[in-house]
């Protein structure tokens, strides 16, 4: 187990540094304008892809073991088509995405979709390994095709970004299709019906608990926009991912527990795994916290450009809510694993409401700070109704929580199974 998950964070790492790479190449390159706007078109794309995840989400990873994967593809590629095409349009009617950029957004969101359906597959099937190859894979695409945009044709645009990505989603899409077409036998489409009703009962408490999960990690991106304008929102989205590449050991950690609780329907294991791994990403994510908060202004302003001001005070704004995430994401996968995904939804929805009141109530007369603050009151509160909901559920106490001999010696005999 300790071996996936040092794979799972090893490509996580990886794919931190090229992304970091990534914002630092933008930042220097376009601006805190080139910057924002980037971001906004990101965000459509994200927003296309969690309507398009209904189907062809998270939730297969619960129904692959169970289900015929041929029932469980064909309508996952064909509501990622119908999304990408309803969802940019609707996107750009709403003033959501810059106007010039809907049909980029809109094959980009299909490519992306379908992509990420076929890296489920592989991720149902426990193939961690391929799954975290063709994810770095995407990752060096498209660095290298920006780098090479940037630097080498003298593109300075943000539509070499945006070729950047189309190189990088359809590559990665081809290479997943090809490691998942041996799972995939087409068969007839008896009990169709029943694996529809399936997919879509469980894709849509997953995707709508995400969906609202989404609006409280972006929500403060438009209010940002309409408020202060791009140039601020540059900068925040650059504070923004620094903090929240300190996800990276939660995420993979998260990952990987997701995969075992799916496949293995022991209520105390679910129990016992989620409390090992939620000890471990608390306190890796705080250590290296303490570090980022450390570093100075200036730091940031050499790294970034001149332009980049005031991001130490952007981290320290989101320092609560990055620690409180950490938390999120086990219990979110314990609720997930277990087939109550409806609590995601709920704390996802208690964190919705608060950056509602607070991102309006701050952001305009606090700026970005408010931003920060607004996120980090939204993603405390839906931990603690997590946390909450999994201490009733498990029934368990509170020296449960604290780190003890047998968190040390499953961690030693994880080691001593990964050196043999």
């Amino acid at each position: 187990m300790l071996k996936k998950i040092i794979g799972t964070a090893g490509s996580r790492i990886i794919i931190a540094l090229i992304t970091f790479g990534i914002v630092v190449i933008n930042a220097r390159m376009l601006g805190t304008e080139g910057v924002g706007e980037i971001a906004l078109i990101v965000l459509g794309i994200t927003i296309i892809l969690l309507f398009s995840n209904f189907v062809g989400g998270g939730a297969l990873v619960y129904l692959i073991p169970r289900y015929d994967p041929f029932k469980l593809i064909v309508p996952s590629y064909a509501w990622a088509i119908l999304s990408s095409v309803v969802g940019a349009y609707l996107l750009s009617f709403f003033k959501l995405i810059p106007a010039q950029y809907t049909n980029h957004v809109l094959f980009l969101s299909l490519f992306q979709a379908l992509g990420a359906i076929n890296l489920t597959f592989l991720l149902g099937k426990e193939k961690i390994k391929q799954y975290n190859l063709i994810s770095v894979l995407q990752f060096i695409v498209l660095i290298s095709t920006l780098a090479w945009l940037l630097y080498i044709s003298n593109r300075v645009e943000v539509m070499s970004y945006v070729y950047a990505l189309f190189a990088a989603y359809s590559i990665t899409f081809v290479v997943s299709f090809i490691a998942i077409r041996n799972f995939i036998k087409i068969t007839n489409f008896d009990r169709f019906g029943e694996v529809l009703i399936q997919i879509f009962k469980f894709g849509s408490y997953v995707q709508f608990a995400n969906l609202l999960q989404l609006m409280n990690y972006r929500l403060g991106y438009f209010i940002i926009e309409k408020y202060l304008g791009k140039a601020s929102l540059g900068i925040f989205d650059v504070g923004n991912k620094v903090s929240e590449g300190l996800w990276l050991i939660g995420k993979s950690v998260a990952m990987v527990q997701y995969s075992k609780i799916s496949n293995n329907d022991g209520p105390q294991y679910a129990r016992s795994l989620t409390l090992r791994f939620l000890k471990f990403v608390f306190v890796i994510t705080f250590l290296m916290l303490t570090v980022l908060l450390l570093l100075p202004d200036p730091f940031f302003m050499f790294v970034f450009g001149k332009d980049f001001t005031g991001l130490n005070k952007v981290v320290q704004s989101l320092a609560i809510g990055i620690l409180s995430m950490s938390v999120s994401m086990i219990l979110s996968h314990f609720f997930s694993g277990t087939g109550r995904h409806y609590h995601n939804t709920i704390s996802s929805g208690i964190g919705l409401v608060l950056t509602l009141i607070f991102g309006f109530a701050l952001i305009p007369g606090m700026g970005i700070i408010g931003a920060g603050i607004t996120a980090s009151i939204s993603y405390f509160s839906s931990a603690v109704y997590q946390l909450i909901v999994f201490v009733r559920i498990t029934r368990t106490g509170f020296s449960q929580f604290l780190i003890g001999k047998g968190d040390v010696r499953f961690l030693r005999d994880e080691l001593k199974n990964l050196m043999s």
